[in-house]
């Protein structure tokens, strides 16, 4: 008995096991990854709060060695500098000449009238008492603007003082070595210039100007202000600082983060081969049977189907979310990090349940139908199937059947009020009445018309007649299956006319193929009939041997182009997408047909918008499209017109168009020229096999492009359009 409670156990704990350490290994994982950029070595110095600390020293050393320099010699006026102390006389004259303006405004009106009543004391009164206000005013003024000026003066003595003992701390963390080769002199707080080996073995260092990509945008403009000014630095981090350090401190807490993470790596390693092994444990032990499982899934179960799949995605983020929340890894240890751990857990036990569950539902596909039997949806699906089918029919006709429910009582109401004489109530139940017959009772008789008119013409599309259109309504789900009757009918009568035009084609195709195979094939024939005469000469042998050549190189390009036109239809075709030049393959295209191009009595007119335009296309199939086009240009153009090829490019695409002039008259749909066999020379006494556009149009649909046909009486015009190669960073 103990043993066989023991051999239950084992498994129960190792279950138990398996969900926490999964739980472990996913909390460290999530820890991991958060910390990431915590992993690489010497990471402080590849992280922004070092690179600020970097920045603000390299400006600190400019501050203290170029813009303070000499400072402490200076007179008052120089430190200010010239734009400061330019300012700062400028503000003192404006106020001091505002001041005398303002006294003058008040005096002159007094002494004005002074002057104009004739009275001489009293102007030599009021001009002496406005000069004395001014000189008083003046020097009160001159007082608060000369302690103003000390006061600027002492402000920057503070932020000399501030700047100098700002580097001095840092020099202890930050070597550096200035050279102003413009002005010959070395700023440093070195006793040498750093040597390469030192440089080397520095925990961290950055030279000023750096004519490369910068890697630290940071540091772009402090590079500049270097190269302006004829500047070379070397900023290092030695490994030994002297005294204490900021800079080295944040160095080792960084790297404590780091070696916490790698502990935590091993952590996760160890967690995961536990699970593994446990899991592997548990399959062998059969765990999936033992009771306990099969009792939670029983409990699991209880929840339908379509509820626990609609709670996949909420609970699956608020799993993630607290994996990714929770802060686990710190000291000590407290019965925060069990709890935490045991939450987790849990949540990891109900996707553990979910994932078996699922491998269930995938090994028995009956177990899922008979659960979603079973599921809120399927119930209540099956509960207004009939009755809810149609929401708008169903509330239609509910709300008809209270009107008419409606109807009846109001009729009886009514009675009644008039027996007992409240004209008030019957009047309201007339109302209601007029109501009923007005509004509700020819809209009933509307929609039994309608329902007539389906009706007869579903009749007379049954019987045949695809020209008979049902009328409708504009509003109403009898309306709406009016137009859907009405589209089947357009449907089907489409579907007859492309049936009839398909056997059309087909009939022309056969014909086409077997005039086009006929014929080589016949020449071929009669010849060898005529090489086995006897006594025929060498030139006659030869003559019908090249004439049976020619006619099998004829058959043989026949079947290939059949055969390529098949492979295109059927989209089994291999294509090689890479970077092509069109612009270059439209050239060689062109230079591929020279010979024939000056033999034949056109011309042709090639312009490309640019030598290089870039497009995703296969080389080779690219150039088929070109070579059947320039082809069929050469056959069918008419003597002495031009051939117009321009290659350009509109946004995202990449246009050919080859226009020229028909030497036949096109007399037949453009779309028909892409049909197999069909030529513009309809007498067929050209040597084009018919499938030349088809072919193409098949490989430019291929490769996701297009390829239409314009013609407007005998012009005719090819447009070829391919998708435009996308660039890094477009």
């Amino acid at each position: 008995m103990d043993t066989k409670s023991k051999n239950s156990r084992t498994p129960f704990l190792a279950m138990i096991a398996l969900v926490v350490s999964i739980s472990l290994a996913l909390l460290t994982a999530a820890d991991l990854y958060h910390n990431r950029e915590y992993l690489q070595k010497d990471n402080y110095f590849q992280s922004s709060s070092f690179r600020w600390e970097m920045q603000n020293f390299v400006e600190l050393v400019k501050t203290v060695h170029v813009d303070y320099a000499g400072y402490e010699t200076k007179t008052p006026q120089e430190k200010l500098g010239k734009e400061g102390l330019q300012q700062y006389t400028q503000q003192r004259e404006d106020t001091l000449q505002r001041v005398a303006e303002s006294i003058s405004q008040e005096y002159m009106p007094q002494i004005e009238d002074a002057k104009n009543a004739g009275k001489p004391e009293e102007v030599t009164r009021l001009s002496a008492e406005m000069e004395q206000r001014k000189k008083a005013q003046y020097d009160k003024e001159v007082v608060f603007w000369d302690k103003q000026f000390s006061d600027m003066v002492t402000n920057k003595d503070q932020e000399y003082e501030e700047s100098k003992n700002s580097l001095a701390l840092r020099s202890g963390s930050i070597n550096y070595y200035v050279n102003d080769k413009k002005n010959h002199k070395v700023f440093t707080n070195l006793d040498h210039e750093p040597t390469e080996t030192e440089m080397r073995n520095a925990r961290f260092s950055i030279s000023f100007p750096q004519n490369t990509y910068q890697k630290y945008s940071e540091f772009s403009d402090i590079s500049r202000t270097y190269q302006i000014n004829q500047w070379n630095g070397v900023f290092f981090i030695p490994v030994n600082s002297v005294g204490y350090s900021q800079i080295q401190a944040d160095a080792v807490y960084f790297d404590s983060i780091r070696n916490r993470l790698l502990k935590e790596f091993a952590l996760l390693t160890i967690t995961l081969l536990i699970a593994a092994m446990l899991w592997w444990y548990l399959s062998m032990m059969n765990a999936i049977r033992l009771p306990v499982i099969t009792k939670s899934l029983a409990l699991f179960r209880l929840i339908p189907l379509d509820i626990r799949m609609i709670l996949l995605l909420p609970l699956g983020i608020t799993y993630l979310l607290m994996i990714s929340n929770m802060r686990f890894f710190y000291f000590p240890i407290d019965i925060e990090h069990f709890f935490t751990l045991g939450f987790i857990s849990v949540f990891t036990a109900y996707w553990l349940l979910q994932l078996l569950e699922g491998w269930h539902m995938y090994k028995q596909p009956e177990l899922f139908k008979e659960q979603w039997q079973q599921s809120l949806l399927t119930r209540q699906r099956i509960l207004f199937q009939e009755s809810f089918a149609n929401k708008g029919v169903f509330f239609k006709v509910a709300m008809l059947f209270i009107l008419t429910i409606g109807l009846g009582m109001s009729m009886a109401i009514g009675l009644v009020s008039l027996i007992k004489g409240e004209g008030a109530i019957l009047i309201l139940c007339f109302l209601y009445g007029m109501f009923y017959m007005v509004v509700v009772f020819p809209y009933v008789l509307r929609r039994i018309g309608l329902m007539n008119r389906i009706l007869l013409g579903a009749a007379e599309m049954a019987s045949g007649n695809m020209n008979a259109s049902i009328e409708k309504i504009r509003k109403g789900k009898l309306s709406e299956l009016a137009h859907s009757l009405n589209n089947i009918r357009q449907g089907l009568k489409h579907a007859m006319e492309e049936q009839v035009k398909s056997e059309r084609l087909k009939s022309e195709l056969i014909t086409n193929v077997s005039h086009d195979l006929k014929t080589p094939l016949t020449s071929i024939v009669n010849y060898v009939d005529l090489l086995k005469r006897e006594n025929l000469s060498p030139e006659e042998v030869k003559s019908y041997v090249e004439i049976l050549e020619r006619k099998t190189d004829r058959l043989r390009i026949l079947i290939d182009d059949l055969f390529d036109a098949a492979k295109m239809a059927s989209g089994s075709v291999e294509l090689n997408i890479e970077q092509v030049n069109v612009a270059a393959l439209l050239n060689q295209a062109i230079a591929e047909f020279s010979d024939k191009i000056e033999q034949s009595p056109l011309t042709f007119r090639v312009t490309t918008e640019q030598s290089k335009i870039y497009a995703p296309l296969d080389g080779k199939k690219t150039w088929r499209v070109f070579e059947n086009l320039i082809g069929n240009a050469l056959k069918y153009s008419m003597p002495k017109t031009r051939v117009l090829i321009d290659l350009f490019e509109r946004d995202h695409e990449v246009i050919l168009t080859i226009k020229n002039v028909s030497a036949y008259e096109i007399d037949f749909d453009a779309e028909e020229l892409f049909e197999r066999f069909k030529r513009a020379d309809q007498s067929r006494n050209t040597e084009g096999s018919g499938l030349g556009l088809a072919i193409a149009k098949s490989i430019v649909e291929l490769q996701g492009g297009k390829l239409s046909i314009e013609i407007d009486g005998d012009y005719f015009k090819v447009t070829v359009v391919f998708r435009k190669w996308a660039r890094a960073g477009s």
